[in-house]
């Protein structure tokens, strides 16, 4: 793989920030780099061909999430109103995970989950 400036930033995002990406927030910290929207879809691309990036789809706004592969798996609390997301650095589901294991014999390999709800912020301004 071609070693490019924009490449360098976007995987350098990953690590820094250590949570899961949009393309839309990529661009939001590189777009003072004149970096494009088009140019982070590719680097994206290439990036999950090369399986540096796992890719997601977000099941409430269709948006894409990529991951590096390097974080082992993670889950994700999205506000539904206000869309700011919270990467959980733990699994709350390890229990469950166990109990489908011996009830099925079904081994999981790996599990990503995002759950939506109200931030505390946007949950203050309901009530």
């Amino acid at each position: 793989m071609k070693k490019t400036k924009t490449r360098e930033e976007v995987k350098r995002l990953f690590v820094e920030k250590d949570i899961p990406l949009t393309a839309s927030k990529i661009y939001e910290f590189l777009k003072d780099d004149n970096v494009t929207l088009s140019t982070i879809y590719r680097t994206l691309a290439t990036f999950e061909k090369e399986g540096i990036i796992k890719k997601e789809l977000s099941s409430f706004n269709k948006e894409a999430i990529y991951t590096l592969k390097e974080i082992e798996h993670g889950h994700i609390l999205e506000c539904i109103r206000c869309h700011k997301r919270i990467y959980l650095d733990y699994c709350p589901f390890h229990e469950a995970n166990e109990k489908i294991e011996q009830k099925t014999g079904f081994t999981l390999e790996d599990e990503n989950h995002i759950l939506y709800g109200l931030c505390s912020d946007c949950k203050k301004i309901q009530d």
